[in-house]
């Protein structure tokens, strides 16, 4: 009777160990969770940083001349007069 007892009581524990480290809420889905909010946490941390450089900037065109003619001068090669402009063409 007490092999009896004392199986059935390894088996409970053995059960419950298992689902303890592999069942739904378990040990083995929580390091799987952490990993995943580690990661994006990272790619958060990435984009707030890009989110910040990007509001700085907005905020350098709203205010100032001098961004919004240098953003016009680079993106739409701008000239202003009196200026001479050169372009460089690599020959391939």
């Amino acid at each position: 009777m007490t092999r009896l007892l004392l199986a059935f009581f390894a088996c409970a524990v053995g059960y419950q160990a298992y689902h303890l480290y592999f069942g739904d809420q378990g040990i083995k889905r929580q390091e799987e969770l952490a990993k995943q909010i580690a990661y994006q946490e990272r790619i958060n941390q990435r984009l707030k940083h890009r989110n910040d450089a990007l509001r700085a900037q907005v905020e350098d065109l709203r205010l100032g001349e001098e961004a919004v003619e240098e953003h016009v001068r680079t993106e739409l090669q701008y000239i202003k007069d009196g200026e001479v402009f050169y372009r460089m063409v690599n020959k391939k």
